[in-house]
């Protein structure tokens, strides 16, 4: 009986590792007050794959790389203003990198929001970009890709 628990388990583990999300960033939008969050997340080993053939040092400056390149290949408008983030943070969490980034706004009452996303493409054509958003109205989740880069809600 114990044989049988042990291969059950060993099965499912094997069985759920085959499901892992691969290819994907994670963008969790959230405001608050006049502070609008950004929580991203992609796993550390992914970032290695990249070339971002740049002056920015992607081993030594991970963060702040990503960040710079986040800004370059991704966009926010609430409102029609441009939004820009900064670095708050970062960290690693179970084989993820988590970068925390910030911007202030005016959250006066958001009538349109435009998120495009065109980060990863380049170094694979099947990368995803999961967008969750808790702005004000806008609370829901949307999966980009190359196909499919930008989010209009109005």
């Amino acid at each position: 009986m114990q044989t049988l628990k042990i291969q059950s388990i060993l099965l499912f583990t094997m069985a759920f590792s085959f499901f892992h999300a691969e290819h994907i960033a994670e963008y969790s939008y959230q405001l608050s007050n006049d502070e609008l969050s950004l929580k991203f997340v992609i796993d550390k080993a992914e970032v290695g794959d990249f070339n971002f053939n740049s002056v920015c040092d992607i081993k030594q400056m991970t963060a702040l790389c990503l960040t710079k390149y986040i800004n370059e290949k991704s966009e926010v408008k609430i409102n029609g203003n441009a939004v820009e983030f900064k670095l708050n943070d970062s960290y690693t969490e179970k084989d993820h990198l988590v970068i925390n980034l910030s911007a202030n706004i005016s959250s006066d009452s958001i009538t349109e929001l435009i998120i495009s996303n065109n980060c990863f493409y380049e170094f694979n054509a099947k990368f995803k970009n999961r967008i969750i958003l808790d702005i004000a109205q806008y609370q829901k989740s949307y999966l980009l890709t190359i196909k499919k880069g930008i989010i209009h809600l109005k």
